[in-house]
């Protein structure tokens, strides 16, 4: 399951238990990281708030955030200018479904928002040490 599909599950769940529940069953180092971006106010990536970026086309979609989670650290590096961080981050977005951009882009921004979605969600599905 793509991680949009995931989070298409979690807005039709009602109660925090069916929520971890669907983050449960579909635990990917993906999801994890996605929650890490977004709730671990210590990560912090090497690039702009407001990058614009051209959502692909459903015919030139040709990555996924699962595939792309590894390229994630690259962006932390503070080595590399801002400039090059941007571009690395808008290619990673322009080569995503658009739904999965758009929930890379919350979340790059600490902002990926949903009913019932938390930190403290996450910590009850995996503990503090996806935060540590």
């Amino acid at each position: 399951m793509e991680i949009y599909e995931i989070f298409n599950e979690l807005r039709k769940m009602n109660n925090g238990e069916d929520k971890a529940k669907v983050l449960l069953d579909n635990d990917s180092l993906a999801l994890r990281t996605l929650m890490r971006l977004n709730f671990d106010k210590n990560i912090k990536l090497n690039v702009s708030k407001d990058i614009e970026y051209r959502a692909a086309a459903r015919h030139d979609v040709i990555s996924t955030l699962a595939k792309e989670t590894r390229n994630y650290a690259r962006l932390t590096d503070l080595s590399l200018s801002r400039e090059n961080s941007d571009n690395r981050f808008r290619t990673i977005l322009e080569s995503l479904d658009p739904k999965e951009a758009k929930i890379l882009f919350a979340a790059m921004n600490k902002d990926l928002r949903m009913r019932g979605l938390s930190r403290k969600l996450a910590i009850e599905v995996w503990g503090d040490r996806i935060f540590n």
